[in-house]
């Protein structure tokens, strides 16, 4: 491990045994509940977290024929999301000749705003969100430039992920950040997330998909935090974020701290998803 990785090493580990002050997201904004955008109703239950879920900055869904009767249309190779809904269903019991209404479910297909083209914007309610100055850190665009083969990455989300079975990588615009340090210093940790890909580095809680929670999901975080701070350093950005990485980085520690060897563990493959990165070669 070179001297500047250790040396980022060394601090992150001093600042998870001290304890630092609780890790905050870098964006602002706040969330908004799923709705139809020609109604502008709310969807309910079970729909709140299968649209929820998918984390765009935008609220609004609407059918198929809706965003044709728009003007729009729905991008070829978009797929739709089941819209459930309850339908009253009328019955005849044949040996009383009762009527009964009896609950139904049923389901549509549904199609986020950004999965459609030529929806006029003013057809869109703007979300009220706090926009930020933000000028491209020299540095950091230069990493991203050089990455070959990278995820693809869309800045129209309301949270940061990177998701491997679309090797996609979202995050919020950057202007929903406190600074441009703090949107890089998440990009760099879900970059790092993304190295893990099987078409990449191949990693296990990447490649094989972790539960939320578990060991192997609580070190492929430590590797991406530790990796982002590699990275950070590398840019000249570290001081900025180094204390938030390391408090992230607490709550997981305490779950797993009984493998003593971890932190060495995930440095190491950390530098390596660094390396991937940065497009320098690994002996296998």
């Amino acid at each position: 491990m070179s001297k500047v990785y250790q040396i980022i090493t060394d601090r992150v580990i001093e600042l998870l045994e001290a304890g630092t002050a609780p890790w905050r997201r870098e964006w602002g904004g706040k969330w908004s509940a799923p709705r139809n955008l020609i109604s502008g109703k709310d969807y309910r239950g079970i729909n709140v977290f299968l649209l929820g879920c998918h984390g765009y900055s935008s609220p609004y869904w609407l059918t198929f024929n809706q965003a044709k009767k728009l003007g729009g249309t729905v991008r070829k190779g978009e797929k739709g999301m089941p819209i459930v809904f309850w339908k009253q269903w009328e019955r005849e019991d044949k040996a009383t000749g009762e009527k009964a209404t009896l609950p139904v479910l049923r389901y549509f297909s549904g199609f986020h705003v950004s999965q459609c083209d030529g929806i006029p914007e003013s057809k869109i309610p703007t979300m009220d969100e706090p926009e930020n100055e933000f000028s491209p850190i020299e540095q950091c665009e230069r990493v991203l430039i050089r990455m070959e083969g990278k995820p693809s990455i869309r800045n129209d989300y309301h949270r940061a992920f990177y998701r491997p079975a679309d090797d996609l990588l979202g995050m919020p615009k950057p202007t929903a950040f406190e600074s441009p340090e703090g949107y890089y210093a998440t990009l760099l940790h879900e970059l790092t997330h993304s190295t893990g890909h099987e078409k990449r580095l191949n990693r296990k809680g990447i490649a094989d998909v972790a539960a939320f929670g578990d060991e192997t999901y609580g070190k492929e975080e430590l590797i991406a935090e530790m990796g982002a701070a590699f990275l950070c350093g590398h840019t000249g950005i570290e001081t900025v974020t180094l204390d938030n990485s390391a408090a992230y980085l607490a709550g997981w520690l305490r779950m797993i701290k009984k493998d003593c060897k971890l932190v060495v563990q995930a440095a190491a493959a950390a530098q390596k998803a660094v390396d991937h990165v940065l497009g320098k070669k690994w002996d296998k």
